[in-house]
C-alpha cells in the first residue's frame, strides 16, 4: 500500500539532495551535451550520484548505488470515541388556562351628508396674448468640446545669480529685517553703478535715507526714480512712497506727483496729509476748484481737519463768501478748544476777527483777538487790533488800559509803537488831554531815534543778505541790546515774522541733515573699531576651542564649539568688509548731498533775506506813519483840551452818557489805578480807571456820535 508511494517521492528528494548537498557531484561523461545524464525509456532524465568521503587522510570519490528511500512512516488512523448516550431535562407539565375575550366594540356610526356643490368651471389663468408676449429665449450656443493637449514640458534656462545680485539681497536683509541702514546705504551706494541694478538701488537707497531721517536725500532720489525709469512698476512704486511720506516734501512738488497719482490710479482718498498739501498747492496757484475738491476728503474725525476749516474759510473768502468763511472758522475755534497753544488755533482766531472787524461786528471780533495764544508771534499785532476794535466800539476805557499794559516794563524790549497811538486816541475819546499828551512825548522819546538808525542802516545795507546776517548775529548772542546798529527789540519783532520764521524752519531742517549725514560715516568708524574689537576676541575663542580637540577621535561638542567659533570670526570679518566698503562709498554721495544741500540753503538764505528785508520796510513806514501822525494828534489833544477848558469855565456838564464796553468776563477784568506789577496771563484784561470828562454834546476826534 505504501511501497509504491515512497517510490515516487523518492525521485524528487534524491533530485532535491543532488542539489542541496555540496559534497555529492555529478560525474562528466565525454560527451558534453549529455554530461552524466541518462534517459529511461519513460524518457526521465537520471543521473549519476557521486559522494566524497576522506579515508586516510584523502578525499576520495565513491559513486552511489543505493540511494535510500524516504520514509514517509504510516498514515494515521483516526477513530471516533462512544458517544454516551444524551441526557435530556425531564418534561414539565404546563397548564394553560382559557383566557377571558373581551367584547369587541361596537361599530362606529358617521352621518356623512351627500356631496352635492356645483363644481364652478375652472378659471382662465391666461390667455392667448399673454403666450404671445413671452420673450422668446435664444437658443445657448453649443459648447465646444475641449481641447486636450499633451503638456509640452521645455526646460528654460536658469540664470545663475551674480555677484551684484548677492550684494542686493544682503543689502536688502540690512535694510528691511535688520534696520542697519548704514550699512545697507554703503551697499546701495555701490550697486547705483550697475545699469542692471540702478533703477532698484536707487529705490531702496531713497528709501534707506528715509530710515536715517535724510529727508531731502529721499526727495532727491525718489523723485529721480520716478523720472529717470521707463519701468511701470518702478514708476509706481515711487510715485506710492512719495505719496506716502508726502510731509518731507516741498508743497511745489503736487506738481510732478499728482498726475502721475491720476495716471497710476492710486487711492489717496484717505490719505489727508497728501490731499492737504494739495489744497495748498491749489490755493498758492489760484486753482480753486481743484482746492475745494482736495479739501471734501478730509473728515471731521481726521487730525488734519483744524487746519482744512482754516483753508475753506480762506477758499470761501476768496470766493467773496464771507459768511460761509466765518462759519469754518468758528468750527475751527470749537475743534481746537482742548488745544489753545496751537499755531492753527491762533492764526484761525485772527482771520476772524479780521472778518468780524471788517463787518463791523466788534463785540464778536474783540472776543475773537483774545483766543491768540500769547506765545504766538502774531499775539502782539492782535492786541493792537483788539484796542483799535474797542475804539471803534466806543469802549476807550479798555483801549486805553490794553495798551497801557503794553507799555510797561514787562514788554519793555517790545516793538509796538502803534500801541501809543492807540492809547492816545482812546485819552482824546475820554477827554483826557493831559495823559494823552504824556503818552506820545514817551512815544517820541522812545522811536524818534530809531528812525534816524533805521534809515542809516538802510542806506548802508543795499543787500538783502546784510539783513540776514544781522539776524544771525544777533541770535548767536541775544543778550546784545544793539546789533549792527539796530535796537534789540526791532531785530526780536523783525525776525519774529511768520514769513521769515517759515524760512528758517527749513534752512534749520538742512542744518540738521547735514550733522546726519557726518554721524553716519562716524557710525561707520565706530563700527569698524568695534568688529575688529570682535574679531580678536573670536581669535581668542577659536584658538581655545581648538586646544580642546585632544587625541584623532575629538569630542562632539569640542567639534561643534571650533565650528561655532570659526562662523563667528567669519561673520565680524564680513561685516567688517561691509563696513569698510559702506564708508568708502557713501563718501562720494554724502560730499554729493552735502553740496546739494548747501545750495538749496544758499537759495533759502536768500529768499529769507528777501522777507527781511521787505518786512524791514514795513516796519520802518509803520514807524514814519507813527512819528508823522505825533503832529497830528497833538494838535488834535491841545484844540480839544482848550474847548474842553472853556467848556467847563462856562458851566457845561461832563457827558453822563452809558457807551458799551467791550471787555472780558468781569471777574477778569482788571482797572488800571497805579503803575505796578503786570502779570502775563491778565495782558489784555486791563481796563484804564480814567473816566469819561467829555461835553454831553462834544463830537470828539472827529468823530460823530450816531
Amino acid at each position: 500500500m505504501y511501497k509504491p508511494l515512497k517510490i515516487l517521492l523518492a525521485i524528487p528528494l534524491l533530485c532535491g539532495t543532488a542539489l542541496a548537498e555540496p559534497a555529492l557531484t555529478v560525474k562528466k561523461s565525454g560527451r558534453p551535451a549529455a554530461t552524466g545524464l541518462k534517459v529511461k525509456s519513460s524518457s526521465v532524465p537520471t543521473f549519476e550520484v557521486y559522494q566524497k568521503k576522506v579515508v586516510k587522510g584523502k578525499v576520495e570519490v565513491f559513486k552511489v548505488k543505493n540511494i535510500p528511500l524516504l520514509d514517509l512512516g504510516e498514515e494515521r488512523i483516526l477513530e471516533a470515541p462512544t458517544l454516551s448516550p444524551l441526557r435530556l431535562p425531564a418534561s414539565r407539565d404546563v397548564s394553560v388556562a382559557e383566557a377571558k375575550r373581551r367584547p369587541s366594540p361596537l361599530p362606529l356610526q358617521f352621518n356623512v351628508a351627500p356631496y352635492n356643490v356645483t363644481v364652478e368651471p375652472a378659471k382662465s389663468l391666461t390667455n392667448a396674448e399673454a403666450f404671445k408676449k413671452i420673450p422668446d429665449v435664444k437658443i445657448l450656443n453649443p459648447v465646444q468640446e475641449p481641447v486636450i493637449q499633451d503638456p509640452l514640458v521645455q526646460l528654460a534656462k536658469l540664470d545663475d545669480m551674480q555677484p551684484n545680485d548677492y550684494k542686493l539681497l544682503q543689502a536688502l536683509i540690512f535694510l528691511e529685517i535688520q534696520k542697519n541702514y548704514e550699512l545697507a546705504m554703503g551697499l546701495f551706494a555701490e550697486l547705483m553703478e550697475d545699469p542692471e541694478h540702478r533703477i532698484e538701488a536707487l529705490y531702496h537707497y531713497a528709501m534707506t535715507a528715509k530710515g536715517l531721517g535724510l529727508n531731502s536725500e529721499f526727495r532727491q532720489y525718489m523723485i529721480q526714480v520716478a523720472q529717470e525709469t521707463k519701468n511701470k512698476e518702478w514708476q509706481q512704486k515711487a510715485t506710492e512712497a512719495l505719496v506716502q511720506n508726502i510731509n518731507v516734501l516741498e508743497v511745489s512738488d503736487i506738481a510732478f506727483v499728482d498726475p502721475l497719482v491720476i495716471k497710476y490710479e492710486i487711492d489717496v482718498t484717505k490719505n489727508d496729509d497728501y490731499q492737504l498739501t494739495r489744497a495748498k498747492h491749489y490755493s498758492e496757484k489760484g486753482q480753486l476748484g481743484l482746492m475745494e475738491d482736495a479739501l471734501v476728503y478730509i473728515s471731521e474725525t481726521s487730525p488734519r481737519y483744524p487746519e482744512a476749516l482754516l483753508l475753506n474759510a480762506l477758499f470761501n473768502y476768496r470766493q467773496g463768501k464771507v459768511e460761509d468763511a466765518v462759519v469754518h472758522l468758528d468750527r475751527l475755534m470749537k475743534v481746537t478748544e482742548a488745544d489753545k497753544t496751537s499755531q492753527i488755533r491762533s492764526v484761525g482766531a485772527l482771520t476772524l476777527a479780521r472778518m468780524q472787524f471788517q463787518k463791523s461786528d466788534y463785540k464778536e471780533a474783540f472776543q475773537s483777538y483774545l483766543k491768540v495764544d500769547k506765545s504766538n508771534p502774531l499775539w502782539l499785532q492782535a492786541m493792537v487790533e483788539s484796542a483799535w476794535t474797542q475804539i471803534l466800539g466806543e469802549d476807550y476805557e479798555g483801549a486805553a488800559g490794553n495798551m497801557f499794559s503794553l507799555h510797561t516794563d514787562f514788554f519793555k524790549n517790545a516793538f509796538a509803537p502803534e500801541s501809543y497811538v492807540v492809547r492816545t486816541v482812546g485819552y482824546l475819546n475820554l477827554c483826557q488831554y493831559g495823559d494823552g499828551v504824556q503818552v506820545l512825548n514817551e512815544m517820541n522819546k522812545k522811536y524818534a531815534p530809531w528812525k534816524k538808525k533805521l534809515e542809516d542802516y538802510m542806506r548802508t545795507r543795499k543787500e538783502s543778505v546784510n539783513y540776514y546776517d544781522t539776524v544771525k548775529n544777533w541770535l548767536k548772542n541775544s543778550d546784545l541790546k544793539e546789533v549792527d546798529g539796530l535796537p534789540r527789540s526791532f531785530i526780536v519783532e523783525l525776525a519774529r515774522h511768520p514769513a521769515y520764521m517759515s524760512v528758517q524752519k527749513q534752512i534749520n531742517n538742512y542744518e540738521d541733515e547735514i550733522l546726519r549725514f557726518n554721524k553716519i560715516a562716524l557710525t561707520l568708524i565706530k563700527k569698524e573699531r568695534e568688529l575688529i574689537a570682535k574679531q580678536n576676541e573670536a581669535n581668542k575663542l577659536l584658538a581655545e576651542a581648538k586646544r580642546g580637540i585632544k587625541g584623532n577621535s575629538p569630542s562632539e561638542s569640542a567639534v561643534q564649539n571650533v565650528q561655532s567659533a570659526e562662523k563667528k570670526l567669519l561673520s565680524y570679518r564680513i561685516q567688517y568688509h561691509i563696513a569698510k566698503k559702506a564708508r568708502i562709498s557713501i563718501k562720494n554721495l554724502r560730499a554729493q548731498g552735502l553740496a546739494r544741500i548747501e545750495k538749496e540753503k544758499t537759495v533759502l538764505r536768500a529768499q529769507a533775506s528777501q522777507a527781511l528785508q521787505s518786512r524791514f520796510g514795513e516796519m520802518l513806514a509803520s514807524l514814519n506813519k507813527v512819528l508823522d501822525q505825533n503832529e497830528v494828534l497833538q494838535y488834535e489833544l491841545y484844540s480839544g483840551a482848550g474847548e474842553h477848558i472853556r467848556y467847563q469855565m462856562a458851566g457845561g456838564d461832563v457827558n453822563t452818557k452809558e457807551r458799551p464796553e467791550l471787555k472780558v468776563e468781569k471777574e477778569k477784568s482788571l482797572n488800571w489805578k497805579f503803575k505796578g506789577e503786570i502779570w502775563e496771563d491778565e495782558v489784555g484784561h486791563y481796563r484804564s480807571s480814567l473816566k469819561n470828562v467829555c461835553a454831553q454834546q462834544d463830537n470828539v476826534a472827529g468823530l460823530s456820535e450816531q
